[in-house]
């Protein structure tokens, strides 16, 4: 999953494990490229996002700004940071507008639905976004749409493709934000809708949210299990070319308290040593899943936390390589320090 909830918390050429993940941009459209991009998720997050970007801009190559969402009749809105998109670009990095269906406290399967099922929201949503494109000078579209329903499935990728040659037409690139799947069953209510095969002749780069295989919603379990992410990956390249393929890295880890599953929370990476410090906590390892996570107790309560720490995340990125994908994309900016690229660069070594 890719809770939005999160949001409300929520170059140089370096080597990493072998390869390189900048300077290259993306191909043309329709081309791959491999290896060659580090996107960054922007949050509308009180300035977190923007010190981060002001800190860290040689760490990546691309910039995702997380800041709008759809309406039920296609109309874009969303905040539009230009001085923090300028600084961007003056330091040529390319810039992108996420756009999702997020409305209150969650992704919106009825506004997907209406979008996708009406030809006018449709092109209602291209003129919208488009506007948000011109104005942002951005170098394209980061379509995050989630929960969309899965009989909705052909409507999805005919929207996609339709957006995709609209806006290709502009000289704009697409990057689509899918959930992680290990096989395709399209009956499944969180990942049926995405046919990769299907959609990934139109887009630019399948975004694969290569996280939240747990989170606060459920049972404790890891962020984002090395097992669970390969099969995501050997999935997603056995239908979609590797090179289009960004593999998402999360930031941040999960704190369940086992004795009120509503004070469940997420917890960024800045947090978590810490969180490790002030509880006396011991990180443990679980060898199945190749995941730190530790135990505490607090105010009589049980809390475990999963996250990432510089082995978890090394192992992940070393898949870029081993199957010859686009990149990776991070979310997010603010929740990261120095330290965790750190860790991307030494690979845990």
């Amino acid at each position: 999953m890719h809770p939005k909830f999160r949001h409300t918390f929520l170059p140089v050429v370096f080597g990493l494990l072998g390869f390189s993940v900048f300077p290259a941009r993306f191909a043309a459209q329709g081309q791959t490229t491999t290896g060659s991009s580090t996107l960054a998720y922007y949050e509308n997050d009180g300035g977190a996002s923007s010190a981060s970007l002001k800190a860290r801009f040689a760490q990546f190559n691309q910039l995702a700004s997380d800041t709008y969402a759809v309406g039920p009749r296609g109309g874009v809105s969303g905040r539009t940071f230009s001085t923090d998109l300028k600084f961007a670009r003056s330091n040529g990095i390319e810039t992108f507008a996420t756009v999702s269906n997020f409305a209150k406290n969650d992704f919106s399967p009825a506004i997907a639905h209406s979008i996708v099922k009406s030809a006018v929201n449709t092109r209602n949503f291209i003129a919208s976004i488009r506007q948000k494109l011109v104005l942002g000078h951005y170098r394209g579209v980061n379509i995050d749409f989630e929960g969309v329903p899965a009989a909705d499935r052909n409507a999805f990728t005919a929207f996609v493709k339709t957006v995709s040659t609209k806006l290709h037409a502009g000289g704009y690139l697409v990057v689509l934000s899918a959930p992680a799947k290990s096989v395709d069953d399209p009956a499944d209510s969180w990942t049926g809708a995405f046919d990769f095969a299907g959609l990934a002749p139109y887009i630019d780069v399948l975004q694969l949210m290569t996280y939240d295989e747990n989170g606060t919603w459920g049972d404790p379990g890891p962020v984002a299990g090395l097992d669970w992410v390969q099969a995501a990956v050997q999935y997603a390249v056995s239908v979609v070319p590797a090179g289009k393929v960004s593999l998402g890295i999360a930031a941040y880890g999960y704190d369940w308290d086992l004795n009120n599953s509503s004070a469940n929370s997420q917890i960024a990476w800045t947090e978590i040593a810490p969180l490790i410090t002030e509880t006396n906590a011991s990180a443990q390892w679980d060898a199945n899943s190749s995941s730190p996570y530790f135990t505490y107790t607090k105010n009589s309560h049980s809390h475990i936390v999963w996250y990432e720490n510089a082995t978890s995340l090394g192992e992940k990125v070393a898949l870029v390589n081993q199957y010859h994908l686009a990149g990776i994309s991070v979310f997010a900016l603010g929740m990261e320090d120095d330290s965790f690229w750190q860790a991307m660069h030494s690979g845990g070594h």
